[in-house]
C-alpha cells in the first residue's frame, strides 16, 4: 500500500467511524415510540455516560472504555473480518479483536469533545425479532438548522449491545467490513497488515 492509498484509507475509516461514534457523544434524548424498549434504553444510557465524559471536554481512556462497554466491539470486529474471520487462528482472533478495540477507543477520543451539545430525539424502534432491533434518532448540533437522522442497530446476546450505527444512507460496520476487505486483498489476506494499518 503506497502513503498516498494509507492516508486516504485512514481518512475514509476515520470519517465513517467518527460519523459512527459521534453518535454516543449525544445530549439530553426526548422520546417518541417505544422509548420504554429495551434497545432504545441502551442508547440513552450510552448518551448519558458520554454526555458524563464529556463534562470537561476531554475523554480519558477509562471514560471511553465505559461508553464502548454498551458497543459489541467483538461482534462488529468479526463482522468487519466477514468470512475471513473462520480462518484465522486464535491468536490472531485475539490480536485483531484487540486492536480493533484499540482503534474505536482512540477514534472516540479524538473525535467527540466538539459533539458534546448536540441534541438527539428518538423517533421510534423498530423491532426485528425478539434480539434484534433499530433505535431511529435525529441529531441536532449546534452548527445545524436541520437534523439528521441516524439509525442505531441493537441485539441482545445475553444483554442489548449496539452493534452498528446509520448515518447518511451508510452502515458504517458494513462500510468497514468493505474498506478491511479490500486491505486484505491488497496483501493477500494477511491478517497482520490489517492490524498493522487500524492500529497506525
Amino acid at each position: 500500500m503506497t502513503h498516498t492509498q494509507g492516508k486516504n484509507f485512514r481518512t475514509r475509516l476515520t470519517a465513517g467511524l467518527l460519523v459512527a461514534t459521534s453518535a454516543l457523544a449525544i445530549g439530553p434524548f426526548a422520546y417518541a415510540a417505544n422509548e420504554d424498549h429495551d434497545a432504545a434504553l441502551i442508547v440513552t444510557d450510552t448518551a448519558d455516560q458520554a454526555v458524563t465524559a464529556l463534562s470537561d471536554q476531554v475523554i480519558s481512556d477509562s471514560e471511553a472504555d465505559l461508553v464502548l462497554s454498551n458497543v459489541d466491539i467483538d461482534a462488529v470486529a468479526r463482522f468487519t473480518l466477514g468470512n475471513k474471520w473462520a480462518e484465522l487462528s486464535a491468536d490472531e482472533k485475539s490480536r485483531y479483536t484487540d486492536a480493533f478495540g484499540i482503534f474505536a477507543r482512540n477514534q472516540m477520543k479524538e473525535h467527540l469533545s466538539g459533539l458534546s451539545g448536540a441534541d438527539v430525539t428518538v423517533t421510534d424502534v423498530i423491532p426485528r425479532g425478539d434480539s434484534d432491533a433499530i433505535v431511529v434518532t435525529q441529531v441536532r448540533t449546534a452548527d445545524s438548522d436541520r437534523p439528521q437522522e441516524m439509525s442505531w442497530r441493537v441485539m441482545q446476546n445475553g444483554s442489548w449491545h449496539i452493534v452498528d450505527i446509520q448515518a447518511q444512507d451508510i452502515w458504517f460496520a458494513i462500510e468497514q467490513r468493505a474498506q478491511f476487505g479490500a486491505i486484505l486483498d491488497r496483501n493477500n489476506g494477511d491478517i497482520d497488515a490489517l492490524i498493522n494499518e487500524i492500529s497506525s
